[in-house]
Parts: C-alpha cells; sequence; structure tokens
C-alpha cells in the first residue's frame, strides 16, 4: 500500500517541527502529540493537503525523551489522517 505522506521531525527551541508532505491526497491530518507526551500540544488542528502540499506542525513539548527522538510524532499512531481509515464490507 503506498503512503500518502512523508514526514520528518527536528527539535527546536520550543518543541518539535513536524513537517508533512503528501504524496497523494491527505483528509483531515491531524497529530495526536499526546500520545508521545502528555503534556505536548500541536498549534495546528486538522488540515488537509493536495499532492505535493507541505504543512508545518509546531508541538509544543519540554519533554526530553521527545525532543531527543522527534521522529516519535510522525509514527503511524500519533500522525493520523482520514486515509487511515478502511472500508471492511
Amino acid at each position: 500500500m503506498k503512503l500518502a505522506l512523508s514526514a520528518a521531525a527536528v527539535a527546536v527551541e520550543d518543541g518539535v517541527e513536524l513537517t508533512v508532505t503528501a504524496k497523494s491526497y491527505v483528509r483531515d491530518l491531524f497529530c495526536m502529540a499526546d500520545k508521545v507526551d502528555a503534556k505536548a500540544s500541536v498549534a495546528e488542528g486538522m488540515v488537509s493537503l493536495l499532492p505535493g502540499e507541505s504543512v508545518v506542525l509546531h508541538i509544543a513539548t519540554a519533554d526530553a525523551a521527545a525532543l531527543a527522538a522527534p521522529g516519535a510524532f510522525a509514527a503511524a499512531n500519533v500522525l493520523r489522517s482520514a486515509n487511515d481509515l478502511k472500508r471492511e464490507w
């Protein structure tokens, strides 16, 4: 199955910047940052992207473990979209 997006995360002064680029249409992208750090928050809400579009999600966190491994915010169980829903008929 082709993934609809790619993501790269980097630690910054006030948390993590997660850049997400759509490879195909991405509907209702959302980062559940609290799965990585219970106190983390994301400035942006749900966004949809057309192929080739990118968005930078700003994640506020002071958690040392999250800052040491910012890629955790791009994990499949954290970075979700409506594309993840499957129709089981």
